[in-house]
């Protein structure tokens, strides 16, 4: 490998070797360097290299080689051709904008969040060495917004097991659909490039540790992450990040912890936590429940999980009462309001452990809660032929 002939002579040039590992937590590193051999070679007998191509824009890319290349090779728009894309971009125009670099002009344009190759070739340094043929993988997804975790399963029964039901939920908070193509989700996993996928407006997706076991057991489509495990016990910090990842770029991002304020069932008791509103500041506990839609039994134990649906309202019979049924303030401090167009007959407020607290069948347009302890309650709503549930948070 070439040095860069700005660093010739120069003393200020130092070799610097950077490891990363997705090791678990307390299991060290290994960091395996052979030796190296500098020399000065008695003329240029490398070719260039090319570095990560950079994305500009839609129409704009911009090449780094490592070192100056002749403005005759570099500025054939034919040595740099898209392999796949629908449509394919074309280059039409190739400027070599400084002596190791080269800016190319699209028509059409890359998709956002579409995986692509680019083929450079041909491309020759000062002295006349030409590169190697590479294919280099390009990806844009410049996405600021819109796209937020609204649920997480960190630690199934048994506590401190390996977890295989581990599970992160997003959801599409914006009117229009979201290309999740080379986002990242960072912190305790390794995510690496999300898959090419278009999330519609309000709608969830899920990444699981273990797509296969998950899938099986919910039956819903997961994404398997990489790597990595989410943390039982210590304070966990997710994020989205764009393709613009060097620049530091969060879409959404936050810390749980195990246990109070966080959702305590979360912790090793077989809920998954979710959001109470994908609109609601998910870095505050207080806006984090844990999960009341039962999934039956995973290795001996009770699951309470919503992956791919989010919190909505419960309804058994004709989804009319669910359709007109507004039940707010929520969070509630001491009178809850429901407001539907079909007549309600009767109101049950449960523990999420399923225990009845009280029955209202008079009054039932404002519900009195200053008797409830702060925390997560189950109400449920009767109308002549339908049932309503939904879960509420005392505060």
């Amino acid at each position: 490998y070439a040095l860069h002939p700005e660093a010739f002579l120069n003393p200020n040039v130092v070799l610097q070797f950077m490891v990363k590992a997705g090791a678990r937590k307390g299991t060290a590193a290994k960091v395996l360097i052979d030796d190296v051999y500098i020399y000065a070679a008695p003329e240029d007998i490398f070719p260039p290299v090319v570095f990560e191509p950079t994305v500009v824009h839609t129409q704009e890319i911009e090449i780094r080689f490592s070192e100056p290349v002749s403005l005759e090779t570099a500025q054939v728009a034919a040595n740099y051709t898209f392999l796949n894309g629908s449509p394919q971009p074309v280059v039409i125009n190739a400027v070599r904008t400084d002596k190791d670099r080269v800016t190319l002009t699209l028509d059409p344009g890359i998709g956002i969040g579409k995986y692509l190759d680019l083929e450079i070739a041909n491309v020759e340094d000062l002295a006349g060495n030409r590169m190697e043929t590479i294919v280099a993988e390009l990806i844009y997804n410049p996405l600021t917004e819109g796209l937020v975790i609204t649920e997480i399963m960190y630690d199934e029964p048994p506590v401190g097991q390996n977890d295989f039901l581990e599970f992160i939920e997003l959801n599409n908070n914006t009117s229009e659909p979201i290309e999740l193509g080379g986002l990242r989700i960072k912190g305790g996993i390794a995510s690496g490039r999300l898959p090419e996928f278009t999330l519609e407006p309000g709608a969830y997706w899920v990444t699981a540790k273990d797509a296969a076991t998950f899938t099986s057991f919910f039956g819903v489509p997961a994404y398997g992450w990489n790597g990595g495990n989410l943390s039982n016990d210590d304070p966990e910090f997710l994020y989205i990040q764009n393709t613009d990842h060097h620049s530091g770029v969060v879409i959404d991002s936050l810390t749980y912890r195990k246990g109070n304020p966080w959702p305590n069932g979360a912790a090793g008791l077989g809920y998954s936590m979710e959001l109470s509103d994908p609109s609601a500041d998910n870095s505050d506990p207080e806006n984090w429940n844990d999960a009341i839609n039962y999934c039956g039994q995973f290795q001996g134990y009770d699951i309470y999980a919503s992956p791919g649906r989010g919190p909505e309202i419960l309804t058994i019979g004709d989804v009319s009462l669910a359709n007109t049924l507004k039940v707010y303030p929520n969070p509630v401090r001491e009178i809850l309001f429901i407001d539907t167009q079909k007549p309600v007959t009767k109101v049950e407020i449960y523990s999420v452990l399923g225990n009845k607290i009280n029955e209202f069948t008079s009054d039932l347009k404002a519900i009195e809660t200053y008797h409830l302890a702060k925390g997560l309650y189950i109400v449920k709503i009767y109308s002549e032929k339908e049932l309503a549930i939904v879960r509420i948070l005392k505060k």
